[in-house]
């Protein structure tokens, strides 16, 4: 066959020029970096640049293969497909037959492929960096090729062993495509005007007629305008489903979620998968699991989720920076020195307002070397560097424990004496720092999985009222993330509010690539 015996003429000038070819190729050449050509030479090195789709039932699988990534919020026509289908019906007399720099495409497409899924398409880009944990992996070429090498003759395989095998990554991957399948099924519904009063049980408004529609309700024989019980429990029921203060009420969060066009959940799945790429690599049997838009954590240990809870995050102006490290000890009956910014910003304003302040909040009054000064002689409109801390006890801003891991930016997950805030549908309380419902178990928990010295003493140093520091038995993996749409194993989807507006960078990159 012709590309067989063009192989054999291939020299490593045309190793180079066939990898160049592929690039040029391209429709984003100038965003795709560096490591698709070792991922291409490395391939063509290992396969002795022997050719490896003239066979049709192989080129024919990678086609359905890549057709199929559209469910992984990927675009197919990123991976060749219109040339591997052109290759296809182009057939002569039943026989595969094009040049070496053709089918090298074609491999470059399947590596492709097989990365993205692996590490993320956009995981080289600028946009939420904190997920580039596949920089820290030096065998990642070796990984992707062998892998692509090993069921080259099933492309199908490759990809679904690239793929997370998690159980988030594959039921939103299941979600994708039933929205998809409503995307082009459904017209779109109207919109619910949200500028009018909340819908509530017995008020008569024609927007009940819309809510009913939404949520696929049957228009009762009379009076479809009037918000009657049947529609509340439904309203209640979404809410519910939803995150949402379960109500019956059908405010502006309720529409707001309620008029998201399929469309939109569509993309918001897509930059979701995109996310759990990315921070798959990262992902070890024991590791703690913040999601920063959803306020919730997880903890696995030994790859099963045997802790769940809510917190409380940071503020849409102080937002709790993402980020992935390695939880290394714990802070018992922890004493709090107020971090610059809360001082200027929160406390200072307080003591001028209140001058019991500090006595109230049981605070100390430092100075820059430590030592203790008295409150009453601080000019506190001009009151120069100083320092407040806040003595330990169920007062404290931090609870009784403090979960520490090392990172740049001095965050911390903590427990809280202000248990109420947890009730809140939405989270958003903090300064950066993640406050931590039943804080106490999760690091009981982490002492004894990781098996601490001190975890049979726990609650004897807890009881004792004492500062003190102690080490986790092992480092377990804490991850900082942020996730708007989770689903379940049935598909339905659970939205939560993209609080620092990091949805549309993320798409924008995934598009651009």
């Amino acid at each position: 066959m012709i590309g067989k015996h063009l192989y054999k003429k291939t020299s490593q000038l045309m190793v180079i020029y066939v990898i160049g070819l592929f690039f040029t190729l391209q429709a984003a050449a100038s965003t795709i970096s560096t490591d698709r050509h070792a991922l291409l030479v490395e391939f063509l090195f290992l396969t002795d640049k022997h050719p490896q789709w003239q066979n049709l039932e192989r080129l024919k699988d990678l086609e359905l293969a890549i057709q199929d990534l559209v469910h992984d919020g990927l675009n197919p026509s990123s991976y060749q497909l219109k040339r591997i289908q052109q290759l296809i019906s182009n057939l002569d007399d039943g026989i595969l037959d094009f040049s070496a720099a053709e089918d090298a495409v074609i491999s470059g497409a399947y590596l492709e492929a097989i990365a993205d899924l692996m590490l993320g398409r956009t995981r080289n880009s600028n946009v939420e960096r904190y997920l580039n944990f596949q920089q820290q992996q030096p065998d990642a070429v070796a990984k992707i090729v062998h892998l692509a090498i090993n069921h080259i003759d099933e492309p199908s395989i490759a990809f679904e062993n690239a793929r997370p095998n998690i159980d988030q990554y594959q039921n939103l991957r299941q979600a994708h495509q039933i929205v998809l399948d409503e995307v082009l099924a459904s017209p779109a519904l109207p919109i619910i005007s949200p500028d009018r009063p909340s819908l509530r049980l017995g008020m008569t408004d024609p927007r009940v007629t819309l809510l009913r529609q939404h949520l696929q309700l049957p228009l009762p024989d009379v009076n479809a305008n009037m918000y009657d019980q049947v529609l509340s429990d439904a309203v209640r029921q979404f809410q519910a489903a939803q995150g949402l203060e379960a109500d019956g009420i059908a405010g502006p969060q309720t529409i707001a979620r309620l008029n998201r066009t399929p469309e939109q959940n569509l993309a918001a799945i897509q930059v979701n998968l995109e996310r759990w790429r990315r921070v798959n690599p990262a992902l070890t049997d024991n590791r703690v699991i913040t999601n920063i838009a959803g306020a919730k954590l997880e903890y696995y240990q030994d790859g099963e989720l045997v802790f769940t809870s809510r917190t409380q995050v940071g503020r849409r102006d102080r937002p709790t920076p993402l980020m992935i490290s390695e939880i290394s000890h714990f802070t018992l009956n922890p004493t709090w020195t107020i971090p610059p910014t809360i001082y200027r910003q929160d406390k200072l304003p307080a003591i001028q307002k209140d001058p019991t302040y500090i006595q109230s909040n049981r605070l100390t009054v430092l100075d820059t070397q430590g030592n203790r000064l008295d409150p009453d002689s601080i000019d506190w409109d001009n009151p120069g560097a100083i320092l407040l801390r806040q003595s330990a006890g169920p007062h404290n801003a931090l609870g009784q424990v403090v979960i520490r891991f090392p990172n740049q930016q001095a965050i911390y997950l903590h427990d809280t004496p202000n248990q109420r805030l947890f009730e809140r549908n939405e989270r958003y309380f903090s300064s950066g720092c993640i406050r931590v419902e039943d804080a106490k178990t999760l690091v009981n928990s982490l002492l004894e999985a990781t098996h601490s010295s001190h975890a049979t003493q726990f609650d004897a140093l807890l009881s004792s009222g004492q500062t003190r520091n102690i080490n986790i038995g092992q480092p377990v993996t804490i991850i900082l993330g942020y996730w708007t749409v989770e689903a379940l194993s049935q598909g339905d989807l659970q939205l939560f509010t993209d609080v620092y507006d990091l949805d549309k960078a993320l798409l924008n990159a995934l598009n651009a690539y």
